[in-house]
């Protein structure tokens, strides 16, 4: 499976504050993607924007979901290499060095 970061405009009426209307939507987004054969890791807002962690066999299921919601605008990028804390040099490493500042 690939990985993708879905990034879409927050829908006009849609209070990503108002924790009914989070669980509506995930529940929403949660059924879509199944659907479109989508497994989602999870996602977050801005104040504007929604971004979505995403696997799919290719590129036309994620594009699939959008049609089904009506979302023309999203804008969907692969994921090349996952970054994070799991993936830190341990600072015994000998190839440990401090950042250059």
């Amino acid at each position: 499976m690939l990985t993708f970061i879905l990034e879409r405009p927050i829908p006009p009426r849609y209070d990503v504050t108002d924790p009914a209307q989070v669980a509506l939507h995930c529940r929403w987004a949660v059924d879509a993607y199944a659907e479109a054969g989508v497994v989602w890791f999870g996602g977050v807002a801005t104040e504007d924007r929604m971004f979505s962690l995403i696997a799919a066999d290719d590129a036309e299921a994620p594009h699939q979901y959008c049609r089904s919601l009506g979302v023309d605008d999203a804008i969907l990028r692969r994921v090349v290499q996952p970054l994070g804390p799991t993936f830190a040099l341990p600072r015994d490493d000998p190839r440990f060095r401090p950042p250059v500042r």
